[in-house]
């Protein structure tokens, strides 16, 4: 057998074990949305109504707004597993993050709103905002709550208008096992 062959062979039984990995994963359950959150106020900032049209990754979307431009937005207080950055592999959970995200935000006009405790835009040009669910919760919340996303705050020194919020939804995630809190993830990466 020749090289080529051998390192093709090695390449395909890789990608096998990698599929069935992925297939005997227990599929994500997002049918149950937690009720809205207490201490969630949509007053923090300025509101503009967006249409989701692309979900980049759990935390990570392109909008259009009525003005008919097209921004990314990167969402405020929360950090999902990757699945897109270069160089990184997927991590536990991202993929189940960006379907949660798809499931709630994907075609759908929510409201995006600052926080004047935080920048107008990232490292990367995206913009910084909440977004609102059609129902009125915050999706960083909700997110949080479900174990899709990890609380974060970029500058210790000032932290998101609904930080706590955010972190409290994600410590009832730890407490009750669900999404990346739970097997096969356990709370890592």
């Amino acid at each position: 057998m020749t090289r080529r062959r051998r390192v093709c062979g090695a390449v395909v039984g890789a990608l096998s074990v990698c599929a069935f990995v992925v297939a005997c994963r227990p599929p994500a359950d997002f049918s149950v949305v937690p009720e809205p959150v207490r201490g969630w106020s949509e007053d923090v900032g300025v509101s503009e109504a967006v249409t989701v049209t692309y979900v980049v990754d759990g935390d990570t979307v392109d909008v259009v707004t009525s003005a008919g431009w097209t921004t990314r937005v990167r969402v405020i207080g929360i950090d999902t597993p990757e699945t897109k950055r270069p160089e990184t592999p997927v991590q536990c959970w991202g993929p189940e993050a960006t379907d949660f995200a798809r499931s709630l935000l994907g075609g759908r006009q929510v409201g995006m709103v600052t926080d004047p405790s935080q920048d107008e835009v990232d490292d990367y040009g995206r913009l910084l905002r909440y977004l609102v669910l059609p129902d009125g919760r915050n999706y960083s919340i909700v997110a949080a709550e479900a174990g899709t996303a990890r609380s974060y705050v970029h500058d210790q020194s000032n932290p998101p208008t609904a930080a706590a919020d955010i972190n409290d939804a994600e410590n009832r995630a730890q407490a009750a096992g669900v999404g990346l809190w739970g097997p096969p993830c356990d709370g890592g990466e």
